[in-house]
């Protein structure tokens, strides 16, 4: 579970685990590197130095990600608010931790993150190996803590297999880190009907969502200047009018700028109609009523984007920017036994 507010000590807490290391035993060698066939127009798959992925770490991460034992009460994993079937993002306005307890965000979904340069809808961290932190030290996502999470699994005969082999080494967070967050990253999405329309099959999309598309990328809505290139996101803070007051003041909380309030990261549109509810705080739940919402204009605010102008579209030009987005689910991605348990 990866939403929620990421406390500053634990960047600093989590470096000292990284710069801890065992020494490593030579009789295993670590092989299998991960070598993704990557989507038609899809970048180079940015992979940092200090922990290329193996297919050997990624089976570990996948095990962690499924793993409910990194909660306090056992209750709660990764997966209990990153579904599949949602893109894995979570169905609800905000998670629920354990005891019932919630958070103050919406769960972000988790795709084409190898990508992204920061990550939570502030940018409060810029490394996905410090991600899984922020959830297993929250009080009301897993209230537990990085001593005890190496306890659990120190006492478990598979975890101590699946370290072997991913780094002949024993278990240390370090590793789980980087196994998750190789997992993370494997987690990639681009074979949606749009895709399958821009690699030359003209019939995978109808009528309206080619209307809906060209109107995306048009001049009349700006749409793509937020929400442009392989991922339909563009890098950055922006504030997208959709409230009057914002009690979350966004990325203000990281840089303490007043320019900065009630600003937050694009989100990727891709598999857009499974993600719902949308926005920081989950309250929008129908994409007809974001698409409405940006054709009023949004509300005023000092820090809202240029781009968020009334737009004047008609009934059916509305329709076909739902049809269009509708197009960006990558079914197979959200059926991909890859990723399952």
């Amino acid at each position: 579970m990866l939403s929620g507010l990421f406390k500053l000590v634990f960047p600093a807490l989590a470096g000292i685990f990284l710069l801890a290391s065992c020494t490593k035993d030579p009789e295993i060698p670590l092989s299998g590197t991960y070598t993704p066939e990557l989507p038609p127009g899809f970048p180079e798959l940015k992979i940092p130095e200090s922990n290329p992925i193996t297919y050997e770490k990624i089976q570990l991460g996948k095990a962690l990600f499924f793993e409910k034992g990194l909660s306090r009460d056992s209750s709660l994993s990764c997966a209990s608010c990153h579904r599949q079937e949602n893109a894995f993002s979570d169905p609800g306005p905000v998670s629920t931790g354990i005891g019932g307890l919630t958070g103050i965000r919406n769960a972000s979904p988790l795709f084409n993150l190898a990508w992204k340069a920061d990550f939570f809808r502030d940018g409060g961290v810029q490394s996905l190996e410090l991600t899984p932190l922020n959830s297993l030290h929250a009080k009301n996502e897993f209230d537990s803590n990085t001593a005890e999470m190496l306890e659990r699994l120190k006492r478990s005969t598979e975890y101590k297999r699946l370290f072997k082999i991913a780094f002949n080494d024993t278990i240390t967070i370090n590793g789980a880190l980087q196994a998750m967050a190789s997992f993370m990253r494997s987690m990639i999405s681009g074979n949606s009907a749009f895709d399958e329309y821009l690699t030359g099959k003209t019939d995978a999309l109808t009528e309206s969502q080619i209307r809906g598309m060209n109107l995306f990328f048009s001049d009349k809505t700006s749409c793509s200047e937020c929400h442009g290139g392989f991922n339909f996101r563009k890098e950055g803070f922006f504030n997208n009018g959709f409230f009057e007051q914002y009690p979350d003041s966004g990325r203000q909380r990281i840089t303490l700028l007043e320019s900065d309030r009630a600003k937050f990261s694009v989100p990727s549109l891709r598999n857009i109609s499974l993600t719902a509810p949308y926005m920081h705080n989950g309250s929008v739940n129908e994409l007809s009523d974001i698409i409405e919402i940006y054709n009023q204009g949004g509300f005023a605010n000092p820090n809202k984007s240029e781009f968020i102008r009334p737009l004047g579209l008609s009934e059916e030009e509305k329709a076909d920017l739902v049809s269009f987005l509708n197009s960006l689910s990558d079914y197979a991605f959200i059926n991909n036994e890859a990723f399952r348990p």
